[in-house]
């Protein structure tokens, strides 16, 4: 009787309709654009997205300079915010910035980490700090950025 139980509740946590949590089981994929709680940003275009990612805006209101930190190469929310907000790979995203230092445009290459913990202490310490990051991974010390208005767990989110 008890693993008849057991097998009930494996099989109704397993069915795709079954909310696994209080966003519903869609925002496990969605990407959050995450800054230092001290920011005062709440929401960024796309357009002002792309020109951080690209070294365009390097700081935000109050003169602070932005930090961009990004996952390893290979990361799938690397991959997501590059192709999906510059319409770049890896070799693309890393030539444009290698060509910025190059020509003293940069100090240096964005900062690129392996884990999501790595990423919540780099923003959680500096408060330029700009990353992207799963929402089920993001910790509560870390500020949700809106993009084009929008929260990850809303309709028409772009990092999903």
């Amino acid at each position: 009787m008890k693993i008849a139980a057991c097998i009930a509740v494996l099989l109704l946590l397993s069915c795709p309709g079954y909310p696994q949590r209080a966003g519903g089981d869609r925002e496990s994929g969605d990407i959050a654009i995450v800054v230092n709680s001290s920011n005062p940003t709440e929401n960024l275009s796309v357009a002002e997205v792309r020109r951080i990612l690209l070294g365009e805006r390097m700081f935000w209101a109050g003169n602070v300079q932005i930090k961009l930190v990004l996952r390893e190469r290979g990361a799938k929310e690397r991959e997501q915010v590059l192709s999906r907000l510059l319409k770049m790979n890896d070799e693309a995203f890393d030539g444009h910035w290698r060509a910025k230092v190059f020509r003293g445009e940069a100090p240096g290459e964005p900062l690129a980490v392996t884990t999501t913990a790595q990423v919540t202490q780099y923003v959680t310490r500096l408060p330029g700090a700009i990353a992207f990051m799963p929402v089920k991974n993001r910790s509560s010390e870390l500020k949700i950025v809106k993009l084009e208005g929008k929260l990850p767990s809303e309709t028409g989110y772009i990092l999903r």
